[in-house]
């Protein structure tokens, strides 16, 4: 049974701060509450006040500035995966947004709350982590912004404040000529969680066929989100002929393994997650620019 507790309603951002800090870490924030509300029914979560933020409108909104694409906290995954804008600038995170959960979770579940609950199987964190997102987190003592990356602390922990509300998510525009893909593989066809996913953006030399810029990103197989920096670096300026491929996929599990260490899972997920990553690069590298 889930404990009684208060519920407000603020209609500004301010609002929402001032009553997070007078709460004294005793509330929560709420938008869709999808992962939220299953914490409140297991007892994981005993906040005295629920602070619910999705009539504060400008946390619902997607905007294009100075080359910044900026993302309301309280914008749900069904918005994101059929922003134009996101779709155009952004594309690798529209496609992740599309495959959470069930049409009823991505039409309640908000990118804020999938960013903050900082499960490693999260779909929309790898497509951010290679977007170079940045955070616009906002208190009582004022606003900063943060890399995305440096956010999480361990699994479904983040450097967040109790008084802190993560109000924004921003990524500079994808420039033209890049291609990106994102790939994942759960236990059934859908409304399930990911075991692996791989999310790539990827821009190729016209003339000489070679990989000029890659970013990879994977899910559920590091504690904290990772960029895959040493594989990126070694495939630049290489041709994406499959002997490059397949070295690079090693790679990439050997990067699973040194975050993560030797467990009982490695045997299956460290040729899931080199299957992945190359099913990625193809997908992104036969995409249109």
């Amino acid at each position: 049974m889930i404990p009684p507790f208060g519920y407000k309603i603020p209609k500004t951002l301010q609002e929402a701060c001032n009553l997070l800090w007078e709460a004294g870490g005793k509330a929560k924030v709420i938008a869709g509450g999808t992962d939220l509300v299953i914490g409140l029914r297991d007892g994981n979560q005993t906040p005295q006040c629920l602070i619910d933020i999705t009539n504060i409108a400008e946390l619902r909104r997607i905007d294009e500035k100075d080359g910044i694409v900026s993302v309301g906290a309280a914008v749900t995954h069904s918005e994101i995966a059929s922003s134009p804008l996101v779709k155009r600038f952004g594309k690798v995170l529209s496609d992740a947004a599309s495959h959470i959960g069930s049409p009823q979770i991505r039409n309640l579940g908000t990118i804020g709350g999938n960013i903050i609950h900082a499960s490693p199987a999260a779909d929309t964190i790898p497509p951010l982590m290679i977007l170079d997102a940045f955070g616009r987190v906002v208190s009582k003592e004022g606003v900063k912004e943060i890399p995305l990356i440096q956010l999480f602390k361990s699994p479904y922990q983040t450097h967040l404040m109790p008084h802190e509300i993560l109000a924004q998510i921003s990524f500079p525009k994808l420039p033209s000529g890049i291609r990106s893909a994102f790939v994942r593989l759960a236990g059934r066809e859908a409304m399930a969680i990911a075991r692996v996913s791989v999310a790539l953006v990827l821009k190729m030399e016209e003339k000489k066929g070679r990989i000029e810029d890659i970013r990879i990103s994977v899910g559920s197989v590091t504690p904290t989100p990772q960029r895959m920096s040493e594989v990126e670096a070694a495939l630049k300026g290489r041709l994406p002929d499959e002997e490059c491929l397949q070295g690079a996929a090693r790679k990439v599990s050997e990067g699973m393994i040194q975050q993560t260490g030797i467990r009982s899972s490695t045997s299956y997920k460290a040729p899931v997650v080199e299957a992945l990553f190359v099913r990625a690069f193809k997908k992104a590298l036969e995409g249109s620019a």
